[in-house]
């Protein structure tokens, strides 16, 4: 990747956009930069929130170094306009990812902050890529909801191509849930933290054949475990015997519970985030069973809805799964790519 990709020994900061002072960030930014997310999400995915602890578990990762990686500007009142960052996560087995994640204030866009802002953005993601020895793929990659038509005509005038769909599902689950299918073959638990590392391995395997999917590490899935939304006791696994007594997780199904982000839905819903088999375990209706039991939860535990997001040409037949299970989609993202 460094002989096929030139980056920038240094980046200077962004000067655009009238009285604003333009630094790197540090963790005693997060206040203001969920202050920022909050403001810019009415617009931008006004169905979800951006929490304190998912802010400051990204500031705690060992690959994010926010003074290198990220910039703030803020306007005289000490408020935040703009912020973005650029990092490369931990593992690189198929792709050498530049991640670039970034907004502004609603009342200030049209200034030029957005442009000034991105082209930061790509300098530092060149530099994470230009620091690989990898013979791999390179990528910047970005991501906007469907009607964010102003940040894809960015985006794609820097050179970035849309380059997968992803649809968010809803299902009401007023709506009866069929009796689940029988699984003879496996025992269905409750996740708990001494399934972690098998839990972690089996996501690892079910989603090494979807796009742009890289191993999860044990750091991440640890960030994952104290968020204050995951809910294990909703999140189910299924546990099939291995040669010698020993057990593996074989699929999972793993749920947020987000009551913050209940007057944006119009009441009270848990959120699916991941859904998957190992692949030698496929083709038995397996995630069928595991969906249904988990449904069946949501209802009983008082949520109205269940929501979750699909890769729109998922190579498991994920979207015909959930729409057989009565998903219907409501939205629409992209993600956009520019390849070195």
């Amino acid at each position: 990747m460094r002989d096929r990709v030139t980056a920038p020994s240094s980046i200077a900061l962004p000067t655009a956009g009238e009285g604003l002072v333009w630094r790197p960030v540090t963790a005693a930014d997060i206040g203001l930069i969920l202050e920022l997310a909050h403001a810019a999400g009415k617009i931008d995915h006004p169905r979800s929130l951006v929490t304190r602890d998912e802010l400051e578990e990204g500031f705690s990762s060992e690959v994010f170094h926010p003074e290198r990686d990220a910039v703030i500007a803020v306007d005289a009142s000490g408020r935040a306009v703009a912020y973005g960052s650029a990092m490369a996560p931990a593992s690189q087995e198929t792709i050498v990812w530049g991640e670039l994640d970034g907004t502004v204030v609603p009342d200030r866009r049209r200034e030029g902050i957005g442009t000034a802002l991105l082209a930061w953005q790509e300098a530092r993601g060149l530099q994470h890529l230009a620091a690989s020895d990898a013979t791999l793929p390179g990528w910047l990659a970005a991501g906007a909801q469907d009607h964010a038509t102003s940040a894809i005509r960015l985006l794609e005038a820097h050179g970035f191509e849309r380059a997968r769909w992803w649809l968010e599902l809803e299902r009401d689950l007023a709506a009866p849930v069929a009796e689940p299918p029988s699984a003879p073959a496996v025992r269905l638990v409750p996740y708990g933290k001494e399934w972690s590392e098998r839990a972690r391995s089996a996501m690892n395997d079910a989603f090494r054949d979807h796009w742009g999917s890289q191993p999860v590490t044990a750091a991440d899935w640890a960030s994952g475990d104290r968020l204050e939304a995951f809910r294990p006791d909703l999140s189910l696994l299924a546990i099939a015997s291995a040669p010698g007594g020993a057990e593996r997780v074989v699929g999972f199904v793993f749920v947020d519970v987000a009551p913050d982000e209940w007057p944006l839905r119009s009441g009270p819903f848990g959120y699916i985030t991941a859904v998957g088999v190992r692949r030698e375990a496929r083709g038995q209706g397996l995630a069928r069973t595991m969906l249904a039991h988990v449904l069946r939860a949501l209802r009983a535990d008082g949520l109205d809805h269940a929501v979750l997001d699909v890769d729109a040409d998922s190579p498991t037949g994920a979207l015909g799964l959930y729409q057989s299970l009565g998903f219907t989609v409501t939205d629409r993202a992209v993600s956009l790519v520019k390849r070195f």
